[in-house]
């Protein structure tokens, strides 16, 4: 809903806009305040806001304020962005964004995003990224962005994955870029942020949880999806406990293209099928019949993955398709790549949406 449907639909407050005039009744105390600019001069959207933003800070709403100054959208910074998972999620939220930097260093993940939406400004290496008076300083050149209302991300995560059996934490080479993350939350001071990031130690939870200032709060995508994949998110924003969708991957087994994702039988990949039984950590896991698949990882070609399907005499992988849809990604978002990139950038992503269910929280601020 835009500005004018917000205004219409209020019981206080009453827009006159006739081209060169704007003016606001407030029914509440029966005043009316109004601006006028020079007959030809134009006003841009954003000049438009701020005029009846002007306007508002005189009347008596309150609470019909601040609806309309989070209308106008937000201002995203996204780190370590892959494939613009935030984006899409934002979107299937209902929130509106006014303009959205993204941090990213993969290629082919920027590429996948650009598709989708060449509104997205990239900014390079989050190494390379500060933050001062408004403007951000990155390897891509100087942005003046105001205040950022939105700070998001997921930090490379291998160093904390108990997956990993030579996890280092937060000293970890990669999960160090958690500190980047802190570093940026601490010089932007955005009104709302979100980090994501996989099951680890409770120990290594608790410094997180120090870190942000905020407990991690624990969303398996099973609930809206269907895989398996347990992750924390640290977050100011409220979220509700979610409900689980009951989502079955035995509806959607088969789509997309088969042929792409079939495996050739060499000594390592008959260890991994093992003639469809599991065994030990070097089989994977048979998905045929099951209801879930395992964690979507950077690379279906290893044990463990997300799991092995029967096909023909021997087994395949998951086809393109089913990856993005156990991410709940539109099917098709990574057509431009090719499908060993779409794994990669696939596993390193979010299931979009269980971040479009913390996003909604917005809607109720």
């Amino acid at each position: 809903m835009n500005l004018k449907e917000q205004i219409k639909q209020s019981e206080t407050i009453e827009l006159v806009d006739k081209g060169n005039v704007i003016a606001i009744y407030d029914r509440k105390e029966g005043n009316k305040f109004k601006i006028k600019w020079s007959e030809g001069e134009t006003k841009n959207e954003d000049e438009i806001y701020d005029i009846i933003m002007q306007i508002l800070k005189q009347t008596t709403i309150d609470v019909f304020f601040d609806n309309i100054k989070y209308n106008k959208g937000m201002v995203v910074l996204s780190l370590f962005d892959g494939i613009s998972c935030g984006r899409i999620a934002l979107e299937r939220a209902n929130i509106k964004v006014k303009t959205y930097y993204a941090s990213e260093i993969k290629k082919h993940a920027i590429k996948c995003s650009q598709e989708h939406y060449k509104d997205i400004i990239q900014l390079g290496d989050v190494t390379k990224i500060h933050y001062s008076n408004g403007i951000l300083y990155t390897e891509n050149g100087e942005f003046n962005v105001g205040e950022i209302d939105l700070l998001i991300g997921g930090s490379p995560c291998q160093d904390f994955s108990i997956a990993n059996k030579n996890r280092l934490g937060l000293e970890g080479m990669k999960s160090r870029l958690f500190y980047e993350y802190l570093r940026l939350l601490e010089e932007i001071k955005p009104k709302y942020f979100l980090l994501e990031n996989v099951r680890m130690k409770k120990e290594a939870e608790k410094q997180l949880n120090s870190f942000l200032g905020v407990k991690g709060f624990h969303i398996d995508s099973k609930l809206f999806s269907y895989q398996t994949r347990h992750r924390i998110y640290w977050t100011n924003l409220k979220i509700e406990e979610p409900k689980d969708l009951q989502i079955n991957f035995q509806d959607f087994k088969g789509i997309g293209d088969i042929d792409e994702a079939k495996v050739n039988k060499t000594p390592s990949r008959i260890r991994m099928w093992n003639d469809g039984v599991k065994k030990d950590f070097r089989t994977c896991k048979n998905i045929t019949y099951c209801d879930k698949v395992g964690c979507i990882t950077r690379k279906q070609d290893r044990s463990p993955n997300s799991g092995l399907i029967a096909h023909q005499d021997f087994c395949r992988f998951l086809t393109r398709a089913e990856l993005e849809m156990a991410q709940t990604l539109p099917i098709g978002y990574t057509k431009s790549l090719s499908y060993n990139q779409a794994q990669d950038v696939i596993g390193d992503g979010w299931t979009v949406d269980v971040v479009a269910h913390i996003f909604r929280s917005l809607n109720k601020l």
